[in-house]
Order: C-alpha cells, then structure tokens, then sequence
C-alpha cells in the first residue's frame, strides 16, 4: 500500500515539474497509417490475455513508463525510443510494454477503442484526443492528472508533459477513452 502511495505521490510530482513547456502544434497520423491497420475492442482484448494484476496496477505501470520515456525525440512513424515517437507510436508503446496491451498503430484507429470518458472524469492512464490537423481524433496522448497529459508532440520536439488547459490543447480537445481491464490474478 505504502508503494503505491509512493508511486502515485512520485508521479503526480514529476509531471508537475516536467509541465513547464509551451504547446505548439501537434502531429496527427495521416491517412495510409489510418487505413493501414484494422483493429477491433476484440483485438485489443483478445491481445491481453495473461495478463495479471488489478487496472490500477496497470496504470501505475503505465505512468511509470510513459514518464520515463519524456525527453525521447520526436520521429513520424516513430515506435520505439531508439528511433523517436510520434503521438500513436508512444502510446502504442507505452500500453505494450507496461500494459501488455496492444493498440492500433494511429490516433483516429485507437479512438474507436475502450470506453468513452467525460473531460471532468478524466483519470490517470486515460488516452485524450485532439484535432491537430484539420482532422477530429489526429493526436493523442496519455492523462497524466491535474488537467495535463503526456505525449510526443511534433517533428524538432521531445517526448513531454503539457497542460490540457494551454488555450492550443483546450480549443483542440476531441474527447478521451479508457482502455481499462480488469485482470485476475
């Protein structure tokens, strides 16, 4: 218990620190990444199976490996921190090999996923959605708590922690979903 606390405590502490960047335009995902690829909530589903530990566990875990990941480069089709990360890449990443969660390679793709989630019930671990390109669900990125959220921005930027309420993200919102599964031990 006491871990948790710790974890969670430690969390909420580096992505306050790690918010002090200004927004600046985002990439989305263009069209060949969102046909490219057909996933389905089954698919994402069935990818889980094994895996252990109760959804708070997992978000931790998620937390955990996405801040850890701040600072790797931005790269378009980017999926590893070796080559840099675009926005669906680091999620992709992130739920993979903490959550043991596979997700669609792009934004628009992922956001047909999990479970609908209202701005006011965001919660850790929930993936938020934007309009970066002219285009609803072109960007997305990880609910970190305290209305910010971490993602991999643009080309020339690095893997960060930005505010939901930077008037660019606020005007860009297109909503939020949790992945959420519950596992037996």
């Amino acid at each position: 218990m006491i871990k948790k606390s710790v974890i969670s405590i430690a969390v909420l502490i580096i992505s306050t620190l790690l918010c002090q960047a200004k927004s600046v335009a985002a990439p989305g995902d263009d069209k060949r990444w969102q046909s490219a690829y057909s996933y389905s909530q089954e698919d994402v589903l069935e990818s889980q199976t094994g895996l252990s530990g109760s959804w708070s566990e997992k978000v931790e875990e998620i937390m955990i490996r996405a801040l850890s990941l701040t600072g790797v480069g931005y790269k378009y089709g980017g999926r590893s921190p070796e080559t840099g990360f675009d926005c669906s890449g680091f999620v992709q990443y992130v739920f993979k090999h903490a959550a043991q969660i596979s997700l669609p390679p792009s934004a628009r793709t992922i956001s047909e996923l999990g479970d609908t989630v209202k701005r006011e019930d965001l919660q850790p671990g929930d993936l938020v959605f934007f309009n970066t390109l002219k285009s609803a669900f072109s960007h997305v990125g990880i609910y970190v708590g305290n209305n910010q959220f971490i993602h991999a921005p643009r080309a020339g930027a690095k893997v960060r922690v930005e505010s939901m309420e930077e008037r660019y993200w606020r005007t860009r919102y297109n909503g939020a979903k949790r992945m959420e599964v519950e596992t037996s031990n």
